[in-house]
């Protein structure tokens, strides 16, 4: 989901209460926060060697240590947020939007969308996983560019035979301790 998609449901849906489920059945506390609308910018080099660039936004959920009964983000609040940071400095609208989160049940993440549900009481936005993957592989198209993309088996070591190293000393008196050659 791109940013600009993600603003339009809220747009679409005022004052309704705005919650993240960041793995089935678990929701962000009522009183997190928006803490920062990041954008991203990336820039990689594969394990084969390519260049790779991207953008992403990134939005980051907070929760205080302390609850706050009272603090609740709605999608109206949510865009209130995006105002203030557009004022700052514009948000890339065209690319994915993912959501940083954690908490001590939880290690800290970015998730992509997985899906929006809107109620009558609340909109929920279902945070999804990513994987990660390897550039070099996807951009192969045979079996065998596949095979050779990417931590391809490794070439088999000749084995060179063992040698007892007695066998490297010189037979009668040269070079011999006690030989007198030294």
């Amino acid at each position: 989901m791109t940013t600009k998609e993600f603003l339009s449901i809220l747009q679409s849906n005022p004052n309704l209460p705005l919650q993240f489920e960041y793995q089935q059945g678990s929701f962000t506390r009522m009183d997190y926060h928006i803490t920062e609308i990041k954008n991203v910018n990336y820039d990689t080099v594969d394990c084969g060697g390519v260049r790779n660039q991207w953008q992403e936004v990134h939005i980051q959920l907070w929760e205080n240590e302390v609850p706050e009964p009272h603090h609740q983000v709605t999608t109206t609040k949510a865009l209130d947020i995006f105002e203030v940071v557009e004022k700052a400095r514009a948000t890339f609208g065209e690319v994915e939007i993912k959501f940083e989160y954690g908490n001590a049940q939880f290690h800290k993440a970015v998730l992509p969308v997985g899906g929006i549900t809107v109620h009558p009481n609340q909109l929920i936005v279902r945070l999804g996983q990513d994987q990660t993957c390897c550039k070099a592989k996807d951009r192969a198209e045979t079996v065998e560019e596949k095979a050779a993309a990417c931590c391809a088996p490794a070439v088999e070591a000749v084995v060179e035979p063992k040698v007892n190293l007695a066998e490297l000393f010189v037979k009668g008196d040269s070079c011999t301790p006690g030989g007198g050659c030294c």
